[in-house]
């Protein structure tokens, strides 16, 4: 989900209400009527009218000069340095220009233009945090602009503030940019189905956007979904005829989901279109190998490597074309290269034996094919756990909470390094009443990933229960440093901070539980409990 930085400057000139056009005049020839009127009244209003005209036909080095004129008469005049600050930033002038915005915003900061088109000049000179107030500047002259809070969340993006985006966007009308925004944010949060469901509510406005499509494709294939994305980019192809970007990405998600024969009919039409997009040679060589054409596979991929050198994926699909060519020693250097760049497959150690044995050198060939039957028997097991967690869940939905605790008990031994089995088996043994085993694999699965949020606020849950109100707090703080926009666990975190009488942390975390969600009772509730309680109050100066 890619993020742009800020409306672009077109879009604030529009907004402002001068027009791009697609050339400029020569000279400063205005129309007849507005340049006699000037002449004869060189008043600051006759000034606007043919600046901005101007300004309206591109010709920003000749608006400047009308705008500062008039200033010199006006220098009070907060539109007449906005305008001209507006000439500049058009004409290409960054620096003159940041000085009259700025005085245009000090003269009448009640207007939204200025912040604006400040707060982007202030993003393109590397002035982050100047912008990011301009941007703040003009939400609150109108918190619904959807300029603003496209600059103020590319902002946050940019400092990888996820759950200040999430505080931005979640309580505003969005457009789709700004919908794909709060999706991204929430996904790198890990929480897809909210994603998902952000940009289930702007496909149903825009069924045909390209961009919605391709983030909600980002979740459906993080969540495994894969049938359901093909079948959203299916219908992007089919409401968006002769786009090349949409097929492309119909390909891509075919040929990567090993729908090959899907996929077949798409690849000679982004092949013409497309003859040296790395891509589109990677994904055709990929087909190719899969249907035995195994000479004309090797030409794809090595195009494509010779665009991008790179993607370890095109190297390894070339190495296991060049051993059923028998090219040993050419097949051998691409499969190293693809395990340098980092390719995470165990085949790739299975095929790198393959050409070394074609070689004769054995002693290595053997090496690698330990390294494949080690990562093959990791694999192995995992699946044997994830089998047992999955029968696990069945139980639990079925209610049989017995059978659902052997079920994670022969996950755990399975899989002993997975912090999410150790925490679906405590679940378990919590529906079973068994605190003690329950805290034991809590602790067990926050040790393997104290990233695990779900984990920290559940333990910190069972600690409160048991009076350990110093190491309840500790598991709802790391809770809400894993998942920072979890209210559940902002209050879980605020109620028991006032349990131990540290007043002032609570209000805090119970204010952070209402900026995200201000209509939640808890959060309500407990802050007017903070309130009134005179314990709580804080201490005169």
């Amino acid at each position: 989900m890619g993020v742009r930085r800020g409306p672009g400057l077109s879009g604030i000139l529009l907004a402002a209400c001068i027009p791009l056009a697609t050339s400029a005049h020569a000279a400063c020839n205005g129309p007849q009527a507005l340049t006699a009127n000037y002449k004869a009244h060189p008043t600051a209003q006759n000034a606007i009218l043919l600046g901005s005209w101007f300004a309206s036909h591109h010709q920003f080095a000749c608006a400047v000069p009308i705008f500062r004129g008039a200033l010199r008469t006006n220098p009070r005049s907060a539109q007449l340095h906005y305008l001209t600050g507006l000439a500049l930033a058009g004409d290409g002038q960054t620096g003159p220009a940041l000085p009259e915005l700025e005085q245009a915003t000090r003269l009448d900061p009640g207007v939204l233009k200025p912040h604006l088109m400040l707060a982007y000049l202030y993003d393109q000179a590397g002035k982050h945090s100047q912008a990011e107030q301009e941007w703040k500047a003009a939400l609150k002259i109108d918190p619904h602009s959807d300029q603003a809070l496209e600059g103020l969340s590319a902002d946050l993006l940019d400092v990888q503030d996820y759950v200040g985006v999430v505080g931005l966007l979640q309580n505003v009308p969005l457009n789709p940019h700004l919908s794909i925004t709060l999706a991204r944010a929430l996904g790198t949060l890990n929480y897809l189905d909210e994603a998902g469901a952000v940009l289930n509510r702007a496909l149903q406005q825009q069924p045909a956007s390209l961009p919605l499509a391709d983030a909600m494709t980002v979740v459906l294939v993080k969540q495994n979904r894969n049938l359901e994305a093909i079948k959203l980019l299916e219908h992007t192809v089919q409401v968006n005829p002769g786009n090349l970007d949409a097929q492309l990405q119909l390909f891509r998600l075919l040929v990567l989901t090993n729908h090959i024969n899907e996929a077949r009919p798409i690849a000679p039409k982004l092949l013409a279109a497309r003859p040296n997009d790395s891509e589109v040679l990677y994904l055709n060589g990929i087909i190719q190998r899969f249907m035995g054409n195994y000479p004309q596979a090797k030409a794809y991929l090595e195009s494509a490597i010779a665009i991008d050198p790179n993607f370890f994926n095109s190297r390894y699909n070339l190495g296991v074309v060049l051993n059923y060519l028998h090219e040993w020693k050419e097949a051998a250097a691409q499969l190293q290269k693809a395990i340098d760049l980092g390719a995470p497959q165990p085949e790739a150690h299975f095929e790198m034996a393959k050409a070394l044995r074609g070689l004769g050198e054995n002693d290595r060939a053997k090496a690698e094919l330990n390294t494949f039957q080690q990562m093959k028997k990791t694999d192995e097991t995992k699946l044997e756990a994830a089998t047992s967690a999955a029968q696990g869940d069945k139980s639990v939905e079925a209610g049989k909470v017995m059978e659902a605790v052997g079920h994670y008990r022969d996950a755990v031994q399975s899989d002993p390094t997975s912090a999410n089995y150790h925490y679906k088996l405590a679940l378990a043994l919590d529906r079973a009443g068994d605190m003690e085993g329950e805290q034991i694999q809590l602790e067990a699965a926050v040790r393997i990933d104290p990233k695990l949020a779900g984990a920290q606020k559940q333990l910190g849950y069972v600690l409160s229960k048991s009076g350990d109100t110093a190491g309840s707090i500790e598991h709802f703080r790391l809770a809400v440093q894993a998942a920072p926009i979890w209210v559940e666990a902002w209050i879980n975190l605020a109620g028991e901070l006032a349990e131990a009488g540290r007043f002032p942390e609570a209000r805090e975390a119970v204010a952070t539980a209402l900026r995200l969600d201000p209509a939640n009772t808890l959060a309500h509730e407990l802050s007017n409990q903070l309130a009134q309680d005179p314990a709580a109050r804080p201490a005169r100066p």
